[in-house]
């Protein structure tokens, strides 16, 4: 079975030796900054840092291809929407929606195709802005994914939840929780892959049949997961109750240190975030 991109991937990379909170701000800051942005150098630029820190986290280009596949029909859909209307008499390229710079295609009639349908060269050009936006934001996020274990995602949460103390909040078992809710998702969506292909294997066939017929097919998978699911809850319960969970201030292995490179690095990134957001 393919691996799961999502999942940690420990590596000596510069990436992986950057403090969670630095990579979990510079992550937010760059995805604001990309719908910030409406011109193409300034998506350029963002471009550009996200292939460098691919590149620095050693990111498996393959298995980052893979892994956008699910969202191929949600760009597709995005870019035929843009680059396509049904009635090119209608169309006023001066009212064309959006703020995106699209350069000589500016104010571009629609050419005709068949009849009243025609292709939009302007909307095909904003179509690829977005397609392109929204791939930079997934690069950005596993980039994030594969060089930070939970257990570091997990710390930082709790640093950011850390004020919060003073309120009352169990800070602590928030962070915990969400770490844990992370950690399920590319185990869930392995196994979900692996009985998939277990019953592909003894004949089952999930994109034939009626819909009772394929709701009594897809049933021999999920039913077998939630069950799996529920088990693997039920051990990480025990385990955590053999490990005297709740029963006192936890403790952490190794104490976070925020040191005055983290602190220049993280300064450094959100301020080319900030002036790429204004002048993009």
């Amino acid at each position: 079975m393919p691996v799961n991109i999502a999942t940690y991937n420990p590596r000596l990379t510069c990436v992986h030796g950057v403090d969670a909170r630095v990579k979990i701000v510079l992550v937010l800051a760059y995805s604001i900054a990309l719908f910030c942005v409406h011109s193409w150098w300034g998506i350029g630029l963002l471009a550009l840092i996200a292939l460098v820190a691919a590149v620095l986290a050693r990111l498996d280009v393959g298995q980052a291809a893979r892994t956008m596949l699910p969202l191929v029909f949600i760009l597709a859909i995005s870019l035929l929407v843009n680059s396509f209307v049904l009635d090119v008499r209608s169309y006023d390229p001066a009212h064309m929606p959006g703020s995106v710079s699209v350069g000589i295609f500016a104010e571009t009639p629609a050419i005709a195709l068949v009849g009243a349908f025609g292709f939009v060269p302007e909307g095909f050009v904003r179509g690829c802005y977005y397609v392109l936006r929204i791939v930079l934001l997934l690069i950005a996020s596993l980039v994030l994914t594969t060089t930070t274990s939970s257990t570091e995602i997990n710390q930082a949460i709790k640093s950011f939840l850390r004020p919060l103390e003073r309120f009352g909040l169990p800070t602590h078992d928030i962070a915990t929780v969400v770490s844990i809710a992370l950690r399920f998702i590319p185990v869930s969506i392995d196994e979900f892959q692996q009985l998939r292909a277990a019953q592909t294997s003894r004949g089952a066939d999930f994109d034939t049949g009626g819909l009772f017929t394929r709701i009594k097919s897809w049933a021999s998978v999920f039913v077998p997961l939630f069950v799996g699911l529920y088990r693997r809850a039920d051990t990480l319960a025990l385990a955590m109750d053999a490990r005297c969970y709740g029963t006192g201030k936890a403790t952490e292995l190794h104490a976070q240190s925020f040191s005055f490179k983290q602190k220049a690095l993280l300064m450094a990134g959100l301020a080319c975030c900030i002036a790429v957001a204004l002048f993009g």
